[in-house]
């Protein structure tokens, strides 16, 4: 058995789960990988109707998309002083689109994202 095996072996489970979870992202499609941190979610959609929530924690500006369409992309923003608690996307509406677009929220607060078209092949991923 390899000396490093003996030692996760014997590491408690919470540190093997915590070396393992991704905190980052990069772009491999770059020549220099980008970094990507904040919250990561992919959601897909089954039918029309179908919906998904994200409770966002951290301030920011998220940009996601759709991997089935491109240009079909949006962006959640968080700020603490924001009054706006949650806040709701439409997804396929118009074609392939967010509506809005881009939505903006307090800090702890969550976006909700229906599937208004009759496709199943959209996506909410970031």
């Amino acid at each position: 058995m390899s000396a490093l095996r003996t030692r996760l072996l014997a590491a408690p489970a919470a540190l093997i789960l915590a070396l393992s979870l991704p905190t980052a992202c990069s772009n491999k499609d770059s020549s220099s990988p980008q970094v990507v941190l904040g919250p990561m979610f992919n959601f897909a959609f089954a039918m029309t109707g179908t919906s998904h929530t994200r409770v966002f924690t951290e301030e920011g500006s998220w940009n996601y998309g759709c991997t089935s369409h491109a240009g079909m992309n949006g962006t959640v923003n968080v700020s603490a002083s924001s009054t706006n608690d949650s806040a709701l996307v439409q997804v396929g509406s118009g074609g392939n689109a967010y509506s809005p677009a881009s939505v903006t929220i307090r800090t702890g607060g969550n976006v909700r994202w229906v599937n208004v078209s009759g496709l199943t092949n959209h996506t909410v991923t970031r």
